[in-house]
């Protein structure tokens, strides 16, 4: 280095993101996009010839196309799960609540406890 210049065989630092393929990027896909240092996520609405046609989700971007070496992250739009006949399992670490013994409930217990203690409700309705 000379002068403080650098020669034209030094390597530069590259401060870009690596890029991502477009080959598994579909319509309905999100993509966050660095457009001339400004980045933003849209919706792929289609490809054209080296690049994506874009929905920006943010009104405030004006950008509609970008390309490939723009895209820095893809989320996939899947599907919703196919319905089946049959009942889910639960997980295994799911709670187990028992359901089946519904008459032993907390207002007979408090019954209970309120006849060893002398209480008595009266059953009857009051006719005021």
């Amino acid at each position: 280095m000379a002068n403080g210049r650098r020669g034209p065989r030094a390597r530069r630092l590259s401060l870009r993101a690596p890029t991502v393929r477009l080959e598994g990027i579909l319509t309905g896909d999100i993509v966050e996009v660095d457009h001339h240092g400004r980045r933003f996520h849209a919706l792929v609405t289609g490809s054209h010839h080296g690049g994506l046609t874009l929905a920006p989700l943010d009104r405030r971007v004006n950008y509609h196309s970008c390309r490939s070496r723009e895209v820095v992250g893809h989320w996939v739009k899947r599907g919703r799960p196919r319905t089946t006949s049959e009942p889910l399992k639960p997980a295994p670490r799911q709670l187990e609540i028992d359901l089946s013994d519904s008459s032993a409930g907390p207002a007979d217990t408090r019954g209970a406890d309120a006849r060893s203690m002398g209480i008595v409700f009266d059953e009857q309705p009051r006719s005021d």
